[in-house]
């Protein structure tokens, strides 16, 4: 079974204009950076620029779609 670490930056106050951003890897393999924001969540994959950008809602709406509709 792989072995997962996080390592996580957050800021000393509530956010505001500084997103919160955890690094996420796997078998000391960096798997890539999770970045959290007001408006949005983004995953950046190691190795990749462009990071895949969620607004807060669709971000909601995959959940609940992942999870089979468990969550309503």
């Amino acid at each position: 079974m792989a072995r997962h670490e996080i390592e996580a930056n957050f800021p000393a106050h509530r956010v505001l204009n500084t997103d919160l951003s955890v690094v996420v890897t796997s078998d000391g393999k960096r798997l890539g950076e999770l970045t959290i924001s007001k408006g949005s969540i983004d995953w950046r994959r190691s190795k990749h620029h462009a990071a895949v950008k969620l607004r807060w809602e669709q971000f909601d709406k995959l959940m609940e779609q992942w999870a089979g509709g468990a969550l309503a």
